[in-house]
């Protein structure tokens, strides 16, 4: 397999302003305003009321979005977006049969994610039937500093690059638990660095748990992250990692041999 394209810089005369703007009014829709107006889609991306209302018209005109006549809310043909990407990519689904095996040997769910910005966004996974856990399905996005994943990725980033991350998040507490200190986040990350894996508890959620393994390429670069995710009243911490990291490991040794 090839490795993974890397970031170009685009002059600006290149760049179609109305088709970024286009994808900011999609990511504007989330859990909190699953329904927007005009005006609060102009307040939150920036652009003129009237302009909102007609990039949301465009996408009702698409089907990509619906109206009562005041409020518009996106339609399940958006997620055609997201299968294009998983049609045409070949990792995605080249690794479904490896976490299918790892699920088979560990009884647990599994997936594989990559770094996209300061997130960390699942791509594929598989359920373990017994122990079915909502939520990381594939598209989902999940702030790195709160994922055993991301954290494994951002591990991985050279000094100058997890100083920028470091420099410019903002750890916003989704538990009681969750990290919000700088300096004990960093040092957690050289711990990962240091001993090749990552485990998390009731970061973003209470009462799971996820231990992650980086996924890298020939040439040491580190392209994604295979991990599972657990109860965290299923078996204590050192146990888990006893059981689940050799497997993982074992698994990302193989997926080195032609990522």
């Amino acid at each position: 397999m090839k490795d993974l394209p890397q970031t170009i810089a685009v002059a600006k005369r290149d760049i179609i302003e109305g088709l970024v703007t286009g994808i900011a009014v999609i990511g504007a829709f989330d859990d909190d305003t699953a329904r927007l107006t005009p005006s609060l889609l102009s307040e939150r991306i920036g652009i003129s009321r009237s302009a909102a209302r007609r990039y949301l018209l465009t996408l009702v005109h698409t089907g990509m979005a619906a109206t009562d006549g005041r409020q518009f809310w996106l339609t399940p043909k958006v997620l055609t977006l997201g299968h294009a990407y998983l049609d045409s990519a070949r990792m995605p689904r080249a690794i479904v049969p490896y976490l299918q095996h790892l699920t088979a040997q560990l009884q647990e769910s599994t997936n594989y994610s990559v770094l996209d910005g300061d997130d960390v966004v699942y791509v594929s996974r598989v359920n373990a039937p017994r122990h079915l856990i909502p939520g990381r399905e594939p598209g989902t996005r999940q702030p790195a500093y709160a994922s055993t994943a991301g954290r494994v990725l951002l591990a991985c980033l050279p000094e100058a690059a997890l100083d920028d991350y470091l420099a410019r998040v903002e750890l916003v507490p989704y538990t009681h638990l969750t990290v919000q200190d700088k300096g004990a986040l960093r040092r957690e990350l050289e711990t990962i660095r240091e001993q090749g894996f990552g485990m998390t508890e009731d970061q973003y959620e209470i009462g799971l748990r996820g231990i992650s393994v980086p996924l890298k390429n020939r040439h040491g670069m580190a392209t994604g992250a295979l991990s599972v995710l657990m109860r965290t009243s299923g078996s204590p911490a050192p146990d888990a990692a006893a059981r689940c990291v050799p497997a993982l490991q074992a698994c990302a040794n193989t997926l080195m041999l032609w990522v």
